[in-house]
């Protein structure tokens, strides 16, 4: 008798600890950082942008259905923007005398929800299918002059100029491996493609947000 209680209490708390160790996996949190490929998007050829580097930075949190299927969402904060130039400088003769580019920032906190399917035992390959939303926190340009007389730059504010809305899809790529206590590491791609106009202006051309993420990432599973 005694054997038989000790087997069924061994098996109730084997039951408890697998329960427990299924339920902690259920959610992961973490955090997710890396640099971007960012880019403003306009079907005018007077508007045209040429990529240029900024960064995007957050916490995430991912609900895995099972082993195949997961919902991830994300809070960021991101950079986007745009680079154009060169154009000339000319003096009142016409005599061109130098150069400038303009730097255009614009830095958002944005929120991707998405879709992942993963596959693989320990390392997973994972696939993100979803859309995004953005609020604008501001909104810079930054011109950069180069004449006989030497180099300036002047930055200026456009907030007030551009939507405060951007939303779009999104999708992605990478692959998750574990180091540890529930713990992983994660490194992928995520391409985000804008729809909405972020021109505050609806007579303005049209412009819209291109980036590329580079995303390195750390999360605990619960």
């Amino acid at each position: 008798m005694n054997i038989l209680k000790h087997f069924a209490l061994s098996f109730i708390l084997a039951c408890t600890a697998i329960s427990t160790h299924a339920q902690t996996n259920k959610w992961q949190m973490g955090f997710e950082a890396g640099p971007t490929i960012t880019s403003i998007y306009s079907q005018n050829v007077d508007f045209l942008f040429t990529p240029s580097l900024g960064y995007c930075a957050g916490v995430s949190a991912q609900y895995n259905a099972d082993r195949w299927i997961s919902v991830r969402m994300q809070i960021n904060y991101e950079r986007k923007g745009g680079f154009r130039g060169a154009f000339p400088i000319t003096d009142v003769n016409g005599v061109t005398v130098g150069s400038m580019n303009v730097q255009v920032a614009n830095n958002y906190i944005t929120a991707p929800l998405m879709l992942r399917a993963q596959f693989g035992k320990t390392a997973k390959f994972y696939l993100d299918a979803g859309a995004y939303g953005g609020y604008l926190t501001r909104a810079t340009s930054t011109e950069r002059q180069s004449t006989n007389e030497g180099i300036t730059f002047m930055m200026t504010d456009i907030t007030q100029f551009r939507d405060f809305f951007d939303h779009g899809f999104c999708g992605g790529v990478g692959v998750e491996a574990p180091i540890g206590n529930n713990a992983n590491v994660s490194l992928g791609f995520r391409y985000n493609h804008g729809q909405a106009n972020i021109q505050g202006d609806t007579k303005s051309v049209p412009l819209f947000n291109r980036s590329l993420n580079f995303n390195i990432g750390i999360t605990q599973g619960f």
